[in-house]
């Protein structure tokens, strides 16, 4: 018997751990096997969903820098100052400054009918045609080519129809930079009776490819060290998207660290995997139980991932993405089989109301019960999505016009109910614009343009109804817009004036004016204040509107040193974190003693939560400016928002006093109910719109005894008005007493 020196028990136990030492390798070889084809399989479908989210964020960008040059170049305006006569000075100013400031357009050329270049600019300034250089040879000729082809090929346009869109989009790298290059045909909007003479100029604008459009295609939270590259060939390390020009030749790459979930997965499952090896079958089930808990996790991390990106988190409706998503998809479907495509876009009336009035989180809570209460109301075939705001878009398939008006009115109708918000009954209102996808090549950027179209049309015509989309539409929405223009330059060019009204008291004493600003159109003639006031807040000019009227009153009456004069304040303006910095120059500037003044503001400004408006009117009145209520009654007024503000004075709407001239009783109580309170809380008052001895004499049983209308005096220059008191004298047109000016400034 031969010595092998080992202790028979080491054998025996050997031999059991024999099988078990090679059962555990066994299953951590399979275990292996599985974890590295599912680690493969998690790091492609990540790649995968990259790939396809970066693309589809190029395709986006691509339209997007399109999109936004079309208005500007397809134009009357830009025919009559590029193609009929071109206007250097039109183009620098209405193109290449507007587009650098608004959409980083850095560089801008129009080339005439002969493709010769008459214009160029970079960011947004005008610059030699020499710059131009040989660079933008190669990347111009294809975009050229393009769309001379195109103009060749297009049809006779019928007259006052939409004219057809010529635009062509490319990419070059030039001075070391990746542009978007996109060629617009300067077209007129509407295709007028005598069409232009081809060849027409051509618009070439230049986008950056840079990091702030990078940020733009929704993959920053997926992946790293996402940028533009020369090096457009294949690792592992990292994912490419290649970008081609219009004649397929690869420009650059998008390209960005590959993410490896899966891999990363299995860094932290080594340890527990070479532990399995000495717990065997028990250890190796847990390590199946756990990578299935990591998978798990990841899925569905991936899946919230996607779900905020094409959700609307306060709603969780589908987001702007995915509608145009789905839209795009029911394009295809109504070009295959003919199905016709209802597109409704809604808009919350009042909803601005409750926001102020009740604040945000009752805002938002409104949105969210609007959301149930539309999605309630739709077949499963349709979507519904919310575009931000209180804007809902519907998108429903296999439904005409007649389906889709008797959604809006079902729509109409369930939104006539109130809403219950935070204990609180709330009525609000819908208005909702349609249209009907008959021609399935039209870009779903269009479909949306109609229904949003459609939806302004509703809300100018009282709100609370529906509207279908017309082609007139969009001749009203360009007068609006050459509308905004003109308002526009009417600032730039202090085209606006400003006129006064005399306040006075029982006496006939004027004891103050109110300034008011009129605009005289050159061509439609004198303007509304409430229209170009709203248009003015709509377009974002009324910090430059405000500004304006406040310096010209300043300059205007700087030297009537016993008249308080009273100037309106939008509520945008006070929320404007840069309102007070603004006064403070005004008032160095002219040098004007702030007790003389008062600022009027409306109901709603005094109720809404906001830091900025708040903080506006407390230095307003530690400067000395005195504040007074506009058209109280008319809103939502609270005696703490009264005394939280430090209102000086009210004034009482002119509805209540027209009242009064047909002995209504409810109106006699309800402005002497106002005229108590302003009495108990040591407030003065002032009725507006007094325009017959009546009003003036009820209004004076009732307890007010200081009035403005046109019973004393329309409004009138600072011209005449500053004569009258250099003079010490206002003439009263009632019986041509002469009214006396109160020669003590407000104190």
């Amino acid at each position: 018997m031969i010595n092998t020196g080992i202790p028979r028990a080491e054998r025996a136990r050997a031999g059991v751990y024999g099988p078990v030492v090679t059962l555990a390798a066994g299953v951590l070889a399979v275990l292996t096997l599985v974890v590295t084809v599912m680690v493969n399989q998690f790091d492609d479908v990540a790649h995968t969903m990259q790939v396809q989210t970066a693309e589809r964020g190029y395709r986006n960008r691509l339209a997007n820098f399109a999109a936004m040059v079309q208005p500007r170049i397809e134009s009357d305006e830009a025919v009559r100052h590029l193609a009929i006569a071109f206007d250097p000075q039109w183009a620098e100013r209405n193109l290449a400054r507007y587009l650098f400031d608004r959409h980083n357009v850095t560089r801008l050329m129009v080339l005439d009918g002969r493709d010769a270049p008459l214009f160029l600019a970079h960011d947004g300034r005008r610059v030699d045609l020499g710059r131009m250089g040989q660079g933008y040879t190669g990347p111009l000729s294809e975009l050229l080519h393009r769309t001379r082809q195109a103009e060749k090929s297009i049809p006779q346009a019928r007259a006052g129809s939409l004219a057809q869109s010529i635009q062509f989009t490319n990419i070059a790298y030039l001075d070391n930079q990746l542009f978007v290059m996109t060629a617009t045909l300067v077209r007129p909007d509407i295709a007028a009776k005598a069409l232009l003479q081809k060849p027409a100029p051509i618009a070439v604008t230049m986008v950056p490819f840079d990091r702030s459009v990078l940020s733009m295609f929704g993959v920053d939270k997926m992946v790293h060290n996402f940028q533009v590259t020369h090096d457009v060939r294949p690792r592992a390390d990292r994912a490419i998207l290649p970008l081609q020009d219009l004649g397929g030749k690869v420009v650059a790459g998008l390209a960005w660290d590959r993410a490896k979930p899966g891999s990363h997965l299995l860094v932290r499952l080594m340890w527990p995997m070479v532990a399995m090896m000495g717990l065997l079958l028990l250890l190796g089930a847990s390590l199946a139980r756990q990578t299935h808990r990591y998978a798990r996790g990841l899925i569905l991390s991936e899946a919230r991932a996607r779900h905020l990106a094409f959700h609307d988190t306060l709603t969780q409706l589908p987001n702007r993405a995915l509608m145009f998503e789905r839209l795009n998809q029911l394009r295809s479907l109504a070009r295959r089989s003919g199905m016709d495509v209802a597109v409704l876009c809604l808009d919350l009336d009042r909803f601005k109301e409750v926001n102020d009035t009740l604040g945000h989180p009752a805002g938002d809570a409104l949105i969210r019960a609007a959301a149930r209460r539309l999605a309630n109301l739709l077949r499963d075939t349709d979507t519904v999505a919310r575009l931000g705001g209180d804007e809902f878009v519907i998108l429903q398939p296999h439904s005409g016009a007649p389906g889709a008006a008797h959604l809006s009115e079902r729509i109409i109708n369930a939104f006539s109910h109130p809403f219950e918000i935070e204990g609180q009954m709330v009525e609000i209102g819908c208005s909702i614009g349609i249209t009907i996808i008959n021609d399935p090549d039209i870009s779903a950027s269009e479909v949306l343009r109609q229904a949003d179209l459609a939806l302004y049309c509703s809300k100018e015509k009282g709100r609370n109804r529906a509207t279908f989309f017309e082609l007139e539409m969009d001749a009203a929405l360009r007068i609006r817009r050459q509308m905004e223009m003109d308002l526009r330059e009417a600032l730039n060019e202090e085209m606006l004036h400003m006129v006064y009204q005399p306040q006075v008291n029982a006496e006939g004493r004027m004891v103050g004016v109110e300034a008011l600003v009129r605009w005289n159109h050159p061509e439609k003639g004198p303007i509304p204040p409430n229209a170009f006031v709203l248009l003015a807040e709509e377009s974002g000019l009324i910090g430059q509107l405000g500004a304006f009227t406040v310096g010209r009153v300043f300059a205007e009456t700087r030297g009537w040193k016993g008249v308080p004069v009273a100037i309106n304040v939008s509520a945008l303006q006070l929320r404007s974190p840069t309102f007070m910095a603004t006064i403070s120059r005004l008032v160095a500037e002219y040098a004007i003693d702030p007790r003389h003044y008062e600022f009027e503001i409306t109901e709603t400004v005094l109720l809404g939560d906001d830091a900025a408006t708040r903080d506006n009117i407390a230095v307003l009145k530690q400067e000395g400016f005195a504040i007074a209520l506009d058209d109280f009654g008319t809103g939502y007024s609270s005696l703490s928002s009264l005394q939280r503000f430090a209102v000086d004075r009210i004034k009482i709407d002119r509805a209540f006093v027209r009242n009064l001239d047909t002995d209504d009783r409810d109106a006699v109580r309800l402005i002497q109910a106002i005229i108590k309170l302003t009495r108990a809380l040591d407030l003065e008052v002032i009725a507006e719109g007094v325009e017959t001895p009546a009003q003036r004499a009820r209004l004076l049983e009732c307890g007010c005894d200081q009035f403005q209308g046109f019973l004393f005096s329309r409004p009138v220059s600072a011209q005449a008005l500053g004569e009258l008191v250099d003079s010490g004298q206002l003439l009263g047109p009632v019986q041509g007493a002469q009214l006396t000016l109160v020669n003590q400034a407000r104190a």
